[in-house]
């Protein structure tokens, strides 16, 4: 018996370009590597707060959907 399993992520981010000062480059650099915080989780995160200060409101951030599908199929003879 084969059990198979699919997952299916749904990126909803719209991909975009920033020209960043070299020092706040290595300020984030410096958090990814002690804290494994990837640069663009830490840049999300500043904006939303940035955008709530300035009384902005943004969408709560979407987690990816799963989609998951379970198929067992039967091997015969």
């Amino acid at each position: 018996m084969c059990i198979y399993v699919f997952i299916q992520l749904v990126m909803t981010k719209e991909m975009t370009a920033f020209r960043i000062e070299p020092e706040i480059m290595d300020g984030l650099r410096h958090v990814k590597d002690r804290d494994g915080v990837p640069l663009s989780v830490q840049v999300d995160r500043a904006l939303r707060a940035w955008l709530k200060k300035k009384g902005v409101p943004a969408m709560n951030p979407k987690t990816a959907s799963r989609n998951v599908g379970k198929r067992s199929t039967r091997r015969t003879k």
